[in-house]
């Protein structure tokens, strides 16, 4: 009989000890959960930090991209402008008969396009441009981005 005792207690002690030893792996694994629950939280606040910088640089990209599209339709009509412009002229008879004129013309011409071209990469507007309220005042390559107050035909 006392070896049914003895061999219960021992079943009762091995059984204890391994409920103890397997408690004390829960509080473990608990410890390492609780710390990746953690480091994963952090990375979900750096993730919604990402996400709204991303979101803040698409609208300021869109916000760009429809002034680029305001900056490509005014050089679009000084383009069809130009194209009218030498549509109507028969250049090389004129440059045959009136060789002066015609430089004098086309040097006028090529300053005002440089000067387009400054403004369309960015060069601010002088205040002669500015204040040009008369058709001999404004630059007849880029009326529309040269000389914003012009309220002339163009």
């Amino acid at each position: 009989m006392i070896q049914v005792v003895i061999i219960l207690v021992m079943l009762m002690g091995a059984g204890g000890f391994g409920a103890y030893t397997w408690v004390q792996k829960l509080q473990a694994e608990n410890k390492v959960l609780q710390v990746n629950q953690d480091k994963l939280q952090g990375a979900l606040e750096d993730q919604s930090l990402v996400v709204k910088m991303q979101e803040k640089d698409a609208k300021r990209i869109q916000g760009i991209n429809s002034e680029l599209r305001v900056e490509i339709e005014a050089a679009e009509k000084d383009s069809k402008n130009l194209a009218k412009k030498l549509g109507r002229h028969e250049l090389d008879i004129l440059a045959a008969n009136k060789p002066g004129l015609v430089v004098k013309i086309i040097n006028r011409a090529s300053k005002n396009e440089m000067r387009c071209y400054e403004i369309a990469s960015g060069s601010p507007l002088t205040e002669e441009e500015l204040s040009a309220t008369k058709k001999s005042q404004v630059n007849g390559e880029c009326p529309g981005s040269a000389n914003p107050n012009y309220k002339g035909d163009s």
